[in-house]
């Protein structure tokens, strides 16, 4: 074998989350890469045809295999708009069949991979394989599953073995470990100790632009607004990267010069960077208020005397403490990033602690691209931000605004709290009876609430010779259909070969006159998983089914258009969580038109009137929504928020406009789903 070391690893911020699964077989995930690059290359659209363990022939498309599997590990890319071909690495694979040579790959692109069979011991489970991650890797992992798509891989390249529930590395694995370099937790979590010593004298000047009151921080304006990127200009470069705003910000000001007409500026603002004339509107009013530009006469605009001295390209710390003082929760990010944190993350704390209800992931990550550019906050990996020592220095300088009473003495526990909608005691109870085997009665009545919750009649019957929870989709007769869930706890987390009679279950699902059948447990033998795609039977982990409660409570899914799911067995939960994804992009279309309408609401321009157009409303989201809303999704959102039910906006030619406050909105929103009766 090869050596390994002359693949570099990339930085742990670079390397991907996940890894790839190949439908067929956990334990043969290095057998089924070898059938599909041999048949590559392929169009998105072509099936791939691929013989898995037991003569089972599995057929998958091939743009969605390599696009969402393979491209994250480097083994697959795109050739043109829609083909997909080997990786030169994956070719020299093919050749050479190096076992070693596949394994640094993996490893180079891939976090926790030889970090994984590192941190194997002496009596290591997948469980404690799970901690490490978590703990020592900050991988925020709420399941065992991208652990157990590691483990596979390792398998098949012969670098580890399953002994039971022991996970085991092998001689080769040993010898494999040997030659790579693998990556400290400092370097994954972004905690290394000069950070925690600080940055010691460092200092800033930054007079007293950002020296407020409590009172003043708390009325500061919560939208920055739109700020062009400059990407779309005739006079730029196809291959020129879009600006930072911060650099979009100077730019601006330093076009205006001295002192400009609006129709010249205009003018300018075409050419540099390709900015339409509605949204040369829409930046205007979002420049003015920045304070860097101020109206001196009728149409004629001059940079501030702040405006002039953000010029410098050494005046990022300046720029960032005059932000600060004019929108909420700029500073403020700073205290929050001692830990790596997600602008997901912040989002909820500045609405939660700094009465910041707009708040969304746009908006954060416009201040956190403030704060990199002026060396405060730095990037971790590709979701997460930490404050630098310079930013610790930094915000002592600042007068912060004060999280609100509640303030938060537990970082930690935002991310273990369950939403309000489901009760915990049912998840409480999947999970404690689930794992311990010797509780299944409890075990089946947690599963029954758990469809109760879903929006099923659910009854609790088991016994011999009927199903654990008979549940039934109480509608029109046509559309009515009925399932039954059998609950499978295991005190080793994993449901055995022998604990799932797929006979009984046939039974079952025809004494009940049941339309489709769910296994429910911990996790399962593998080869049960495809025993129950030839059974049409749907294998659903206790974790999986946790997640899908709690999306359900906030965006619950129509039973009509949950029935298609269980059709599809083998594709079930990733079907459901794209169908609780689409629901969830059109609450945030909703809440972000909402927000959009109370900015230019609160602008006070005379010409506008609060009104905002269908095609700036349009514009602002395809810049924070991937990928970009139709205009077929912003009707709808915009047909439902002028509805008189809702009485949000009103429309008039086209343009809409807020007519009651955010808050009220909701209240209303809530009050309607409160008056239906839930049986």
């Amino acid at each position: 074998m090869q050596d390994a070391q002359f693949s570099p690893v990339k930085p742990w911020r670079d390397r991907s989350n996940t890894i790839g699964y190949i439908t067929g077989g956990m334990e043969a995930q290095v057998d089924l890469l070898q059938q599909v690059l041999a048949q590559l290359p392929a169009d998105s659209r072509a099936m791939l045809h691929l013989n898995a363990p037991g003569g089972k022939t599995v057929s998958v498309e091939c743009g969605d295999l390599c696009g969402t599997q393979l491209s994250a590990a480097g083994l697959v890319e795109r050739s043109g708009s829609s083909t997909w071909v080997p990786s030169e690495y994956a070719q020299q694979w093919l050749r050479t069949q190096d076992s070693f040579f596949l394994a640094a790959k993996l490893h180079a692109n891939v976090k926790f991979f030889g970090e994984l069979l590192s941190a194997i011991g002496e009596d290591t489970k997948h469980s404690d394989l799970l901690k490490v991650a978590r703990s020592t890797y900050g991988l925020n992992w709420n399941s065992p599953d991208q652990v157990r798509r590691r483990t596979g891989w390792l398998r098949g390249l012969g670098l580890i073995e399953l002994w039971g529930q022991r996970v085991v590395r092998t001689t080769a694995g040993d010898t494999f470990l040997e030659q790579i370099a693998i990556s400290s937790p400092e370097d994954a979590t972004g905690v290394t100790q000069e950070e925690q010593v600080g940055s010691v004298g460092l200092q800033f000047n930054l007079g007293d632009v950002a020296q407020l009151e409590q009172v003043d921080l708390r009325k500061r304006r919560a939208l920055i607004g739109y700020i062009p990127r400059g990407n779309t200009s005739g006079n730029r470069d196809s291959g020129e990267s879009s600006l930072t705003p911060t650099a979009s910000i100077r730019l601006l000001v330093d076009m205006m010069g001295d002192g400009l007409a609006i129709e010249a500026f205009r003018e300018k603002c075409s050419v540099e960077l390709g900015i339409s004339r509605n949204s040369f509107t829409t930046m205007m009013h979002a420049l003015r208020h920045t304070g860097l530009v101020e109206q001196t006469a009728f149409n004629f605009f001059t940079p501030t005397e702040i405006g002039q001295q953000i010029k410098r390209p050494d005046s990022n710390h300046l720029l960032v403490a005059h932000l600060h003082s004019r929108y909420l929760f700029f500073g403020e990010i700073l205290n929050h990033l001692d830990k790596p944190a997600t602008t997901s993350n912040l989002v909820a704390v500045a609405k939660e602690h700094y009465g910041f209800p707009q708040a969304s992931n746009g908006e954060i990550r416009v201040r956190l691209s403030f704060l990199q550019d002026a060396g405060l906050v730095e990037r971790v990996d590709w979701q997460r931000f930490r404050v630098t020592p310079d930013g610790k220095s930094f915000a002592q300088a600042l007068e912060l605004q004060s999280p609100e009473a509640e303030s938060i003495e537990n970082p930690a526990e935002e991310d273990q709290q369950v939403p309000v909608d489901v009760q915990s005691s049912i998840i409480d109870d999947l999970r404690t009876y689930g794992r311990q085997g010797t509780e299944s009665k409890a075990f089946e009545a947690a599963v029954g609430k758990a469809f109760s919750f879903l929006g099923f009649h659910a009854e609790h019957l088991g016994g011999p010779g009927r199903t654990d929870v008979l549940g039934t989709a109480q509608l029109a007769t046509k559309d009515r259909y009925r399932i039954i869930v059998d609950a499978k706890s295991s005190g080793n987390e994993i449901v055995a070969e022998s604990s799932v009679k797929f006979d009984a279950l046939r039974d079952h699902k025809r004494k009940h006159k049941a339309d489709y059948v769910v296994v429910v447990g911990p996790d399962f033998a593998p080869r049960l998983k495809n025993w129950a795609v030839d059974n049409e039977v749907v294998l659903l982990r206790i974790e999986d089914l946790v997640t899908i409660l709690e999306r359900h409570s906030a965006h619950p899914i129509a039973l009509t258009d949950m029935r298609d799911t269980f059709a599809h067995v083998d594709t079930f939960k990733d079907e459901l969580l794209e169908q609780y994804a689409t629901l969830e992009r059109r609450t945030a279309l909703m809440n972000r038109v909402i927000s959009l309408s109370f900015q230019e609401t609160t602008d006070d321009d005379p010409i506008a009137e609060g009104y905002i157009s269908v095609e700036n409303i349009i514009y602002a989201l395809k810049k924070e929504f991937t990928p970009r809303p139709s205009v077929e999704e912003v009707d709808e959102v915009l047909s439902f928020l002028s509805h008189p039910l809702v009485a949000a906006l009103e429309v008039t030619k086209s343009r809409y406009k807020l007519v009651d406050s955010p808050r009220n909105i909701s209240l209303r929103l809530l009050g309607l789903g409160g008056t239906i009766e839930t049986g």
